[in-house]
C-alpha cells in the first residue's frame, strides 16, 4: 500500500472513530480518545487534524444537509401539521442517538460552525413553517427561529432517555410541539429571536 493510500485510510479511520466517539460521549471526548478508538497513535491523529474541533467539523459537515433532506421529505407529507411533526421527530431521534450532533447544533461546537450551519437550517425549515401558518395549524407568533430553542430544551430529555427509557424524549417533544399548535390563547410575551440572535441564544445555553 502506498504512503498516500495508507494516509487516506488512516484519515478515514479517524473520522469514523470520531463519529462513534462523539455520538457516544459528546464533545467532552478528546482527539487522543478518538485516536485510541481508531487503533492509531496520537501522532497520527495530530498529523491529520490539529485539534478535535477540526475533526468535529468534518464529522458534522453533513449535518446541515441532512436537516435539509429531512425538511424536503417532510414537505412531501400532505398534512402541514403532520409534516412539521415528522421533521421534528426525525431530527430529535437523530440527536437522541448522537450526543455530538446535539451539542454541535445547540451551542457546544465552535462559533464558526454555529455561524455557518444555523442560517442554512432556518432556510431549510422556513417553507415547513410557512405552509403550517397558511393552513392555520401553527400559532401565528411561532417562527422557524424557535427551532433552535426547542432542540436545546430537549437536551435534558435526551439525558433522561439514556438513563431511563430510550423513547422518553418523545413525551417531552410532544409537549413542546403542543406549544406550537394554533391557539386562541394570548400571544407569547416576548418576540422570537432573529436569525442573527441564534449564536448568542445558543451560546447562553452552554454548560
Amino acid at each position: 500500500m502506498s504512503v498516500r493510500k495508507d494516509s487516506a485510510r488512516n484519515r478515514a479511520r479517524l473520522v469514523e472513530a470520531a463519529r462513534e466517539v462523539f455520538a457516544e460521549r459528546g464533545f467532552g471526548a478528546t482527539l487522543d480518545d478518538i485516536a485510541r478508538h481508531a487503533g492509531l497513535g496520537t501522532g497520527t491523529a495530530y498529523r491529520h487534524f490539529p485539534n478535535k474541533q477540526a475533526i468535529a467539523a468534518e464529522v458534522l459537515a453533513g449535518a446541515t444537509e441532512q436537516i435539509a433532506v429531512d425538511a424536503r421529505h417532510a414537505l412531501t407529507i400532505d398534512d402541514p401539521w403532520a409534516a412539521l411533526v415528522a421533521f421534528f421527530e426525525a431530527n430529535a431521534a437523530r440527536q437522541a442517538r448522537d450526543r455530538g450532533l446535539y451539542e454541535a447544533l445547540t451551542g457546544r461546537g465552535d462559533d464558526e460552525t454555529q455561524a455557518r450551519i444555523w442560517p442554512e437550517i432556518i432556510v431549510a425549515v422556513t417553507e415547513l413553517f410557512d405552509r403550517a401558518h397558511t393552513a392555520g395549524v401553527v400559532r401565528a407568533d411561532a417562527t422557524p427561529q424557535d427551532l433552535a430553542a426547542i432542540f436545546a430544551l430537549l437536551g435534558p430529555a435526551f439525558t433522561m432517555s439514556r438513563q431511563l427509557s430510550p423513547d422518553l424524549w418523545r413525551r417531552y417533544l410532544g409537549l413542546l410541539l403542543d406549544g406550537l399548535r394554533a391557539t386562541d390563547r394570548p400571544p407569547l410575551p416576548a418576540p422570537p429571536p432573529t436569525a442573527a440572535d441564534l449564536p448568542i441564544l445558543l451560546k447562553s445555553g452552554k454548560t
